[in-house]
């Protein structure tokens, strides 16, 4: 081979080498460094916000909903209490009204015995009359008080209601948002546990890489060679061809046989580990296409909780906690005017107790008159018994006007202070219930931006970022490069060594020519046609 030629050729070959050497030395670090920025990276950011977000949106519900049972019972104790102190001016209403009746049949019964006595039962009849409208009134008033208390223990009894209503609506958001928080638990254990295997697979690629970097240790001996070789050939350029210059060419030929060699076990290195790393990639590939099926699956399973099913389900659940804050809202909306309704109604009782007692009073006095006029009227003494037993009535029905007068008074006194107390925990509720709504709203809707994310990341869902698929190409690509230059100089070794054999069998036949010159052509035959043939050769 023309050394010229050759010189050309190992310059241009080791520049090339040198160049292919210097870019791996760039790209592999940069291939260990990374895949940040990659799908894997941005679907573990989205599942941690969502299970943050949950977990901070939870918290606040715990706090509030912890001890809501609790905090209510002491309030439907008081209430019972309250009932049963109406039970109580109950009874006392009931003797009023049943002494009322018995006066009203005495006073009837009295008015016979005044009218028999003729004239002079005449003033009795009068007073007698007058005590038969006042049991009559007593009644009345008695009726009415009953009707009251109904009506107030029917407004306690609906007080009750509503706050049951109250507790069952944060029972029911309480479990809602308990089954939400599971459901979300669920999914990321399902979804995690295999995207933390997909990750701990494609990052399997890394150990690789850097073990194929060892193939970099070779390249100070390659350019040592690479160097020696040229400075070889620069020394048989500057001289003419000589027999010297024939073992430089043969000592440059073991040069790149050196190079060669020293390429390929460069090469080697690279390539077992290259070959592992495709495998993996592959592997990595239908991981990605299980993950992202499974993301996607429709079908709900207790043991599969896919991430469509989550913001699905979650959806669902949403509508149902609004359903429940606007039965909240409404029920302590009419808690408002219940409570207004019970304050009504013992003011109403303890208005018709103050126009029972000049009642009271005035039969006390009517009786006074008819004990009077039949201890001066002979004519109707056989009434006196009357009016002994009218005067236990109203004496009873007085003790009894008593203590039902100390009863409603502690009656509206404490349930004025219970209703109070029930208003700053409605008003207490209702503002940690507008945080929690207003959390969970938040939450939704974060919510619905992190689906968008989700679908926008797993429709171009990858194991690598582009930039460490575009790197992993180059590499590839300058492997290829390097594998073709220890091909090339292979083939131009070859070439080296083909050549020397011919040069080799052209100095011996020289020197058999030789030999034949000096002898005599009288004594030797020879065939000029093969000398000239083999001339002819080289």
């Amino acid at each position: 081979m023309n050394p010229d030629n050759l010189a050309s050729l190992v310059q241009g070959y080791s520049k090339k080498t040198e160049d292919i050497f210097m870019s791996l030395s760039s790209d592999f670090p940069k291939l260990l460094n990374g895949n940040q920025g990659s799908s894997c990276d941005d679907l573990k950011n989205i599942f941690n916000k969502i299970e943050n977000e949950s977990n901070l949106s939870r918290k606040t519900e715990i706090e509030y909903f912890g001890n809501y049972s609790e905090k209510y019972s002491g309030l439907f104790e008081e209430l019972n209490e309250k009932i049963e102190n109406l039970s109580n001016i109950n009874e006392q209403i009931n003797n009023i009204k049943n002494d009322s009746e018995e006066m009203e049949l005495i006073a009837l019964n009295a008015m016979v015995v005044s009218i028999k006595s003729g004239e002079k039962g005449r003033a009795f009849s009068c007073i007698t009359e007058n005590l038969q409208r006042l049991s009559s009134d007593m009644i009345s008033l008695s009726g009415k008080l009953t009707n009251e208390e109904t009506a107030l223990i029917q407004n306690i009894n609906a007080l009750k209601n509503l706050f049951q209503d109250i507790i069952d609506c944060q029972n029911r958001i309480s479990q809602i948002s308990f089954s939400q928080m599971n459901k979300i638990k669920q999914c990321m254990d399902t979804s995690s546990a295999p995207l933390q295997e997909f990750v701990d697979l494609s990052n399997s690629v890394f150990p690789l890489i850097q073990s194929s970097m060892e193939g970099l240790n070779l390249q100070e001996n390659i350019k040592e060679l690479f160097n020696k070789a040229c400075k070889n050939l620069k020394e048989i350029l500057q001289d003419d061809f000589s027999s010297s210059d024939e073992k430089m060419i043969e000592s440059t030929n073991s040069i790149i046989q050196d190079i060669s060699t020293n390429l390929n076990e460069s090469i080697k290195i690279f390539m077992d580990n290259w070959d592992k790393v495709k495998t993996i990639f592959a592997e990595t590939d239908e991981k990605r296409k299980m993950f992202i099926e499974n993301c996607f699956n429709p079908n709900y399973s207790e043991e599969n909780f896919s991430v469509t099913n989550l913001f699905e389900a979650i959806n669902d659940d949403f509508q149902q906690l609004n359903n429940e804050f606007m039965k909240f809202q409404n029920a302590q909306k009419r808690v408002v005017g219940v409570c207004r309704g019970i304050t009504d109604k013992a003011r109403g009782m303890y208005d018709i107790f103050i126009n029972l007692r000049p009642v009271i009073n005035r039969l006390q006095h009517v009786r006074i008159l008819q004990e009077i006029e039949v201890s001066k009227n002979e004519a109707i003494k056989t009434v006196k018994d009357f009016v002994t037993d009218m005067d236990n009535l109203i004496a009873d029905s007085s003790n009894s006007l008593d203590i039902m007068q100390s009863t409603i008074e502690v009656f509206i006194q404490e349930i004025g202070e219970l209703i109070n107390s029930f208003s700053v925990s409605i008003a207490d509720d209702t503002l940690k219930m507008n945080e929690v709504k207003s959390e969970k709203t938040n939450f939704f809707t974060h919510l619905q931006e992190l689906e968008d994310k989700f679908s926008s990341i797993t429709q171009n869902f990858t194991a690598y970022s582009p930039e460490f698929s575009y790197q992993c190409n180059n590499v590839i690509d300058l492997l290829d490069q390097l594998n073709q230059i220890e091909s090339d100089l292979k083939n131009i070794s070859l070439d080296i060594s083909t050549e020397n054999k011919k040069v080799s069998s052209y100095e011996g036949y020289k020197e058999v020519d030789n030999q034949i010159s000096k002898e005599s052509f009288d004594n030797v035959s020879i065939d000029s046609n093969f000398i000239m043939e083999d001339v002819s050769f080289f």
